[in-house]
């Protein structure tokens, strides 16, 4: 067989596996190095995750329905994931959640190892110990809940991405990955954080209006959202990449 002829011959085997490939690659497009803008967005993310794990020990009612104080800050975890999925690429938004999970579980040990540490005899650290005693148990209950959570969103989001490059249909796929990721971290968290320690017939309240909430408070932020992305983008010069 002529050379140009085999040559032609293996092309057509090779179109649809690139075609497959490129179609793929999509959702992990914009899989940027490491800039200072995401340094700093992962920066927040990594502090509203531990500020939200450490006012979790405090309740809140609305109403007849219980919550815990970080259902007020944990969604914007969830936004910022949104954001860095969209932005930067599914394999970012799993580094910067990895590593701020590594640093909430850090900060659970330290605190355990300063309360087992001797104390001066005019120094009462009941106070220190009541308020972050228990942080231990919220902060597993958040790896165990948001690890589940978040992988589920990142999935959903990352799925959703493939039909469209652009920023095409981000609100539907940014609210729907995160009502499904919010479901499973919100049950997870109650139910792992606070079972033995509240009443049970309190529990289901409590992961309902913690679902309402999240999911309202995404709502209302989206248009946010949506700006931040656009502005996040045209700051790393998203958009001239992918041409």
């Amino acid at each position: 067989m002529p050379t140009e002829n085999r040559n032609r011959f293996s092309a057509l085997f090779r179109a649809e596996p690139d075609r497959a490939q490129a179609k793929s690659s999509i959702a992990d497009a914009c899989c940027l190095p490491a800039s200072p803008l995401l340094m700093v967005l992962a920066a927040v993310f990594a502090g509203i995750l531990l500020i939200s794990n450490v006012i979790a020990n405090h309740m809140l009612q609305f109403f007849q329905w219980t919550v815990d104080a970080g259902a007020l800050t944990f969604p914007i975890t969830y936004i910022l994931s949104d954001i860095f999925s969209e932005v930067y690429g599914y394999k970012w938004s799993r580094r910067i959640a990895w590593t701020s999970l590594a640093v909430n579980g850090a900060f659970a040990l330290i605190v355990q190892l300063i309360l087992l540490l001797p104390q001066p005899e005019w120094y009462d650290g009941i106070f220190f110990a009541t308020a972050l005693g228990n942080s231990w148990r919220i902060i597993i209950a958040s790896l165990i809940a948001y690890c589940i959570g978040d992988l589920a969103d990142d999935r959903v989001f990352r799925h959703m991405k493939r039909r469209h490059k652009s920023t095409k249909g981000f609100a539907g796929r940014a609210l729907i990955s995160s009502f499904i990721g919010n479901c499973l971290d919100t049950s997870l968290f109650c139910v792992t954080a606070f079972a033995f320690v509240m009443p049970w017939d309190e529990l289901p309240g409590m992961i309902i209006t913690g679902i309402c909430l999240k999911l309202a408070y995404e709502c209302v932020l989206l248009p946010v959202t949506w700006r931040v992305v656009k502005a996040v983008k045209k700051h790393e010069d998203i958009d001239n990449r992918d041409k």
